[in-house]
């Protein structure tokens, strides 16, 4: 077996205390203190956690692999975002290369890009996953996604802007992979984008109101012009604002 280690899902368990009433559970069950890898919310990055605690929603609603985190509060009350990765030796690993990922997972680097497309995510690159070879790939880190981490988007005059950047964006994808992953965003429900963006304002995370509004009209553009904002991505162009969709550039791949 490979001795090789990965940027992996994980939670490192420190100690243990028992459980002292009828209520947190039995068969071998504790209360337990964990190393989990945190940022925090702070003055110039207002949304965050907001963003994060929505793309988390909304790409487990797809059925894109996205390590799941939660809000938390850090002892000085920021609010911030804990997700359960795994350091080695105290360290973070090195993002794993390029080609490894594509070789293994292209159909789910398929679905990022598609993802990022709907929620106009250009800050994906090979940091940006966690990876093992046998057990899988997650999607994490979308805080510059939606709002934008200080709310830069809300300004933006219009909802249908192309990505700048991805870094899978000329990557060898299966017409099929996309074409999958585009006709899963198209039929997510608006329950559950609404449910994603009222969960962050009851939060404290998505104020005041009308930035719900906002980003409910964001998504729903993008979702409407998914297959043309990939498009556009893959073909360096601007996305159609009417008419038939463009064609995607795509090489034949396995799923």
């Amino acid at each position: 077996m490979s001795s090789t280690r990965y940027r992996e899902p994980g939670i490192e368990i420190h100690s243990l205390d028992a459980i002292t009433d009828e209520y947190g559970g039995a068969n071998d069950s504790w209360w337990g203190m964990a190393t989990v890898h945190v940022k925090a919310q702070d003055g110039d990055a207002p949304y965050l956690v907001a963003n994060e605690l929505i793309c988390c929603r909304l790409a487990a609603a797809l059925g894109l692999p996205v390590l799941p985190g939660e809000v938390a509060l850090l002892p000085d009350g920021r609010k911030c975002w804990a997700t359960p990765q795994l350091r080695h030796g105290g360290n973070a690993l090195p993002p794993t290369r390029h080609s490894e990922i594509l070789a293994i997972y292209s159909s789910t680097v398929a679905g990022a890009l598609v993802f990022d497309c709907w929620v106009h995510n250009d800050d994906r690159h090979e940091d940006n996953f966690l990876f093992h070879p046998r057990l899988g790939m997650w999607l994490i880190d979308h805080e510059r996604s939606l709002a934008g981490r200080s709310g830069e988007h809300f300004s933006a005059t219009s909802n249908l802007a192309p990505l700048r950047y991805h870094g899978f964006s000329t990557a060898p994808l299966s017409m099929d992979d996309l074409q999958y992953w585009i006709r899963r965003v198209r039929s997510t429900p608006v329950a559950v984008i609404e449910l994603a963006l009222e969960e962050a304002y009851e939060r404290g995370l998505l104020v005041p109101k009308p930035r719900v509004k906002t980003l409910r009209s964001l998504l729903i553009d993008r979702q409407g012009k998914i297959e043309s904002l990939v498009s556009a991505l893959r073909n360096n162009e601007k996305p159609a604002s009417s008419g038939p969709s463009l064609k995607l550039f795509s090489t034949e791949g396995s799923r």
